[in-house]
């Protein structure tokens, strides 16, 4: 038997046997009762931060497995977990690998994740190993709020940027972000940097051709901040070790800008214009119909809303010139070919054990069902058209670039006195 189907049987399994307390007695115990309702919230937890190294059935299949230099465990693997104490599969989800002595791979969820969602995680773990002789209860008084880190500060985003203009090209610095980023850090798990790490997130080979310093650095200092619903987790770094990974990434240049483009960056555009050019639905650019913007346009390509924080002019260029050079995490193509000998593209927007859920080109949502499909496939391609240096003029494309570079991510507040960087609505 597959590895696939012992832990599709396995699971089901789990599920008869965590409801047989019903069927057999027609009543469950209160810690029955309560490690059911464990599971039901873990299931999302797991789909959502987990599957993809682990797989939807635990089997260490997921699709992030491969590129990894160690298996992700076998959840499903009934022998293995039953030699584990509920309060140890705890500590792994809570501190990450290293901080049990096993993989760094393996993120910690513990900055991330409430008390109850992590043992949420730990009941849904025995769920899939089919292990009900461990019911999992979580402790009195457990918290059931997320952790919040502290709001970013102006003053704090300035000595940052004071910082890493001083300090971010030491050599010491560089190598220690390396070797946070490598080898302490579960960062390798799920992006890569020359072709080694994980896909999940997307691929940092050019991160300081692509992102803004100040960005890379309030984004891994607490993702949430900035992204609530984003898979990559709070690791916990402390500030020295986002500055030193900050440092290291923002290196990695990759290939830039070729002289006839650079000439694109020698002078301003007008933001006025190309926020006409942006939204004009019957224009040249069209850039709506795809991408969004404080609420208004397509879900087909990347939100922009905050554009102009996180990534660099000459990487806004190149998107816009040659959209296929770099496809962002999450926005790539798919081919499907059904049954019926049908081709149906666009961009995979979710999947579970049963369907496949796309956005087309023009917009429209689809719903494929898996046991339709023939072939599928994802392509190295953009679904963003790739002509606008043909069909913008210089100017058109410099507006349109003014216009990318207003949409900031941060909104001042004040608070007693201390100006505080919210995250715009």
């Amino acid at each position: 038997m597959s590895r696939r189907c012992s832990g599709i049987l396995a699971f089901w399994v789990a599920f008869l046997l965590t409801s047989s307390f019903v069927w057999a007695n027609g009543s469950e115990s209160e810690a029955d009762i309560h490690f059911s309702a464990l599971i039901k919230k873990g299931e999302p937890l797991f789909i959502h931060y987990c599957s993809h190294c682990h797989g939807i059935a635990g089997d260490g299949d997921g699709y992030n497995a491969e590129y990894l230099d160690k298996e992700p465990a076998e959840l499903s693997d009934h022998e293995f977990l039953a030699k584990k104490s509920n309060e140890q599969i705890y500590k792994i989800i809570d501190l990450g690998g290293r901080g049990v002595r096993k993989s760094h791979l393996m993120p910690s969820f513990g900055h991330t994740l409430s008390e109850e969602e992590l043992w949420s995680l730990v009941a849904y773990v025995r769920f899939l190993s089919g292990d009900t002789s461990h019911l999992v209860t979580s402790p009195e008084g457990v918290l059931t709020t997320r952790p919040t880190g502290p709001q970013e500060t102006i003053e704090a985003l300035s000595d940052f940027s004071r910082w890493f203009l001083e300090s971010g090209e030491e050599p010491s610095i560089l190598g220690q972000g390396e070797k946070l980023f490598k080898k302490k850090k579960s960062c390798l798990a799920c992006h890569q940097v020359d072709d080694e790490g994980g896909i999940v997130g997307p691929d940092l080979s050019r991160s300081g051709f692509s992102y803004t310093p100040e960005w890379l650095y309030t984004w891994m200092g607490n993702p949430q901040h900035v992204k609530p619903d984003t898979k990559m987790p709070n690791v916990g770094l402390a500030k020295e070790e986002s500055q030193a990974i900050t440092a290291y990434l923002s290196k990695m240049m990759g290939e830039g800008l070729t002289e006839e483009w650079s000439e694109y960056l020698k002078e301003k555009g007008d933001a006025e214009a190309g926020e006409k050019l942006f939204f004009d639905l019957e224009g040249k650019a069209n850039c709506s119909k795809c991408h969004r913007v404080n609420g208004s346009g397509g879900k087909v390509g990347p939100e922009l809303s905050w554009v102009g924080s996180s990534r660099t002019l000459p990487f806004l260029l190149e998107s816009i010139l040659d959209p296929k050079v770099v496809i962002t995490s999450g926005y790539a193509s798919v081919l499907i070919l059904t049954n019926k000998g049908k081709f149906i593209s666009g961009v995979k927007t979710n999947e579970d054990d049963s369907s496949i859920d796309l956005v087309n080109n023009e917009g429209l949502s689809l719903r494929i069902l898996k046991v339709d499909i023939r072939k599928f496939k994802t392509q190295k391609i953009s679904i963003m058209p790739g002509n606008f240096k043909d069909i913008l003029n210089l100017q058109e494309t410099r507006n349109l670039l003014a216009f990318l570079e207003t949409l900031k991510l941060f909104e001042v507040s004040k608070t007693e006195g201390v100006e505080i960087l919210t995250i715009k609505d």
